[in-house]
């Protein structure tokens, strides 16, 4: 299996700050939240986007690849203890504190190549 994508420290501390993710280890492996999980498989069931349910809830395919959410959906998949919700429940507000952490991120960005220009 090829190695996962390395992420910029920067990257690291806001994925790490998501309510969707458990952690990130050494590798750069992302470890969802129980939660997010079950939440994703539920709404894909209903015909949402992976990479819609990933951002949505901040973290932007752009950030992580598709091809790591792709891989996450197909493990799901096949993962019978996401049938039915466990832990904590799925809370609008986090998905406010995501976009509002992505859109400061975007920000910041701009400010940088500003900076640079």
């Amino acid at each position: 299996m090829p190695e996962p994508q390395s992420f910029t420290s920067g990257q690291r501390a806001y994925l790490s700050s998501l309510a969707a993710v458990d952690s990130i280890d050494a590798s750069s492996r992302i470890r969802y939240a129980d939660w997010f999980r079950v939440e994703c498989m539920r709404r894909y069931r209903e015909g949402e986007k992976p990479a819609a349910l990933f951002r949505e809830a901040g973290l932007d395919p752009k950030i992580v690849g598709y091809k790591r959410i792709e891989r996450a959906f197909a493990r799901w998949k096949q993962s019978p203890d996401l049938s039915a919700p466990q832990g904590k429940a799925f809370d609008p507000r986090d998905q406010l504190i995501a976009a509002q952490a992505l859109r400061i991120q975007e920000l910041e960005e701009e400010v940088r190549t500003l900076k640079q220009e």
